[in-house]
C-alpha cells in the first residue's frame, strides 16, 4: 500500500531503501574503479567517508523500520506516527465517539448511571486497557460492593474542554437518564478562552515549512519528540494557562461556562460532582498548581459541589513513575488507580471502610 495510515507512505519508505542500495553500488563501484594509486590521498578520504555513510545509513534504516513498524506509543499531540499506530491498535469507540461500550438508552431498573465527563486525561490517552482506567477502575470497585447495581459511563474525548462538555451532558442526561455527572476538570480545560493566533498557539504544535516529516518515521520521530517540545508555544503552555487564571475577565468566563454545567444538572436533579485531575509534570515558572487548583476548588464549594482535589494523591511522587512514556505526560495505570482510590474514598465509600 502506498496510502499514508499509521505507517506512513510505504513508498517513502521503498525510496530511502532505493536511496541506500544506490549509496552501496556506488561506494562498491569506487572501491572498483577509482584509481587510487594515482590519488592516494584523496582516495583515502572519500573510501572512508563512503564507508561512514554507509554505516550510517544502516543505523538510519534500522531506525527508520523501527519506528515505521515496531515503535507504538503515544506524545503529548498524538500527531507522531508511532502515536497514530498507538491510537489504531489500543482504542475502540462507542456510536459517540467516546472510548467506551455501546450504551442503551432504555436504563435497567436499579441501576444508578454515572458519567463521568472528561478529556484526554479521563478518555485514558497512553492506556492500553480500558479497565485501567479510573472510571472503569471505579465501576469494579462498585461492582464489588453492590454488583450490577452502578453503570460508569465513560463521556471523554481529547481535546474536550467546558465549553465543550456542555451540550453532550445536556445530552446524555436527557437520552439516557443519568442520576450522576461526574466532571473530570483539568485545568487546561480554560485553554479554549485564550487568545491565540496564526503564531501563536500552544495548542497545536508549529507546522515545519522546510520539511515534511512524514517522509521519514525517524525525522518524524526527532521532530515530535526532540524539537517541539522546545518550540516556545509549547514549553510555555503551562505558563499561557496561569496568565489565563490571572486574567479577571477570563476567569469570570470559565467560572461561567462551569455554572451552566452546574445549573443544568441541578435543575434536573442529576447529581453532580468535581473531580480535580492534576498535571503529572509542568513547565515555565508562572503555573503554581497549589494556587490554581485551590481557587477552582473554591468555585465549586461556593457553589455547594462536592469537589476532590487529586493535587496532594501525587505530591512528592516521582513524574516518572506516573507518565504513560517519557514523551508524554498523562497518567499512566499507576496514576489512574492512585485517582480511583482517592475518588472511591472521598465520595462513594461507607463510613468505616
Amino acid at each position: 500500500m502506498l496510502t499514508s495510515g499509521a505507517f506512513g507512505y510505504m513508498a517513502d519508505y521503498v525510496l530511502w531503501w532505493v536511496l541506500y542500495l544506490s549509496l552501496l553500488v556506488h561506494t562498491w563501484c569506487f572501491f572498483r574503479f577509482f584509481p587510487r594509486k594515482r590519488c592516494r590521498k584523496s582516495g583515502l578520504v572519500i573510501g572512508n567517508g563512503l564507508v561512514l555513510v554507509c554505516m550510517l545509513g544502516v543505523v538510519g534504516l534500522v531506525a527508520e523500520s523501527y519506528f515505521r513498524f515496531i515503535c507504538v506509543e503515544t506524545d503529548a499531540f498524538g500527531m507522531s506516527l508511532p502515536a497514530r499506530r498507538w491510537f489504531a491498535l489500543h482504542t475502540r469507540l462507542n456510536s459517540l465517539g467516546c472510548r467506551d461500550d455501546e450504551w442503551t438508552v432504555d436504563k435497567p431498573a436499579g441501576v444508578r448511571r454515572i458519567a463521568f465527563v472528561g478529556d484526554s486525561f479521563s478518555y485514558g490517552w497512553g492506556i492500553e486497557r480500558e479497565e485501567d482506567r479510573f472510571p472503569d477502575l471505579l465501576e469494579a470497585m462498585f461492582d464489588r460492593e453492590s454488583p450490577g447495581k452502578v453503570e460508569v459511563m465513560n463521556v471523554a474525548k481529547p481535546g474536550w474542554d467546558t465549553g465543550a462538555q456542555l451540550q453532550p451532558i445536556k445530552d446524555m442526561i436527557a437520552i439516557y437518564g443519568l442520576d450522576e455527572v461526574v466532571l473530570c476538570y483539568i485545568a487546561n480545560d480554560i485553554e479554549k478562552l485564550l487568545s491565540r493566533t496564526d503564531d501563536f498557539d500552544p495548542i497545536r504544535p508549529p507546522t515545519p515549512k522546510l520539511l515534511n516529516p512524514s517522509t521519514s518515521c525517524l525525522v518524524d520521530y526527532y521532530y515530535h519528540r526532540i524539537w517541539v517540545p522546545r518550540v516556545d508555544t509549547v514549553s510555555g503552555y503551562h505558563d499561557w494557562l496561569a496568565e489565563g487564571f490571572a486574567d479577571p475577565a477570563i476567569w469570570r468566563q470559565h467560572q461561567q461556562q462551569l455554572h451552566d454545567i452546574i445549573q443544568h444538572c441541578q435543575d434536573r436533579g442529576v447529581a453532580f460532582h468535581v473531580v480535580l485531575l492534576p498535571f503529572i509534570r509542568t513547565s515555565g515558572e508562572k503555573f503554581e498548581p497549589q494556587r490554581i487548583y485551590a481557587m477552582v476548588k473554591r468555585f465549586f464549594e461556593a457553589n455547594q459541589v462536592p469537589v476532590v482535589d487529586l493535587l496532594p494523591t501525587i505530591t512528592g511522587l516521582d513524574p516518572s513513575d506516573l507518565m504513560v512514556n517519557g514523551h508524554d505526560a498523562h497518567p499512566n495505570e499507576h496514576a489512574n488507580r492512585l485517582f480511583a482510590e482517592a475518588i472511591w474514598q472521598t465520595f462513594y465509600a461507607t463510613p468505616g471502610s
